[in-house]
């Protein structure tokens, strides 16, 4: 799905996830400017940036290779992690009116180990769509570590395209297509 949906999640302390999220979404909401503003370069990073801090970018990599990153160096694990972290921030820039757009409404959260499942839908121009997110407690907050959109795990889509390039070129070449690809929105990879 989009970037935006998945920068629903919190870092700072609330009463469990679900009210995390909601602040979440209420603290992006007031950032948005006017639908009709040019946003700047600064200002384009600094959404972003609120778009996606919740993100547990090293996990949600690491969960997207699977078995593989076992395989991988220490040294290969950094770069490909700095190259899944940027890519995915670059996918967030053109969702600000996607999630401007959405009304969202709140499921009840179900603890899933040491994660807990916060199912949510989104709606947009009347067609709602369940997001369910997997978010996992850090410290004083949650942080988003997979979201299923219609049923379909963001890192599991992530595991299988990046499988293919990975099994084919090694974790340098997955690396530097994630450098070279222009980013899509979370999900649609």
């Amino acid at each position: 799905m989009h970037a935006a949906v998945m920068a629903l999640g919190l870092v700072v302390a609330q009463a469990g996830a679900t009210e995390a999220l909601k602040a979440r979404d209420v603290e992006i909401r007031k950032a948005l400017p006017p639908a009709d503003h040019v946003l700047t370069a600064a200002e384009k990073a600094k959404l972003e940036n609120l778009l996606t801090r919740a993100v547990d970018m090293p996990a949600m990599a690491k969960d997207a290779l699977g078995k593989r990153w076992e395989k991988t160096s220490e040294t290969e694990q950094k770069k490909y992690v700095k190259a899944f972290s940027e890519r995915f921030k670059k996918a967030s820039e053109g969702e600000i009116d996607f999630y401007r757009n959405t009304e969202i409404s709140y499921g009840s959260e179900t603890p899933s180990g040491d994660d807990v499942q916060v199912p949510t839908t989104l709606t947009l121009k009347g067609e709602p769509t369940p997001v369910v997110y997997t978010v996992r407690k850090e410290g004083t907050g949650y942080k988003i570590v997979d979201l299923s959109v219609d049923g379909v795990s963001t890192v599991e889509n992530y595991r299988s395209s990046f499988g293919k390039v990975f099994d084919k070129d090694g974790i340098s070449g997955l690396t530097a297509t994630l450098q070279k690809e222009p980013a899509k929105p979370v999900g649609k990879d």
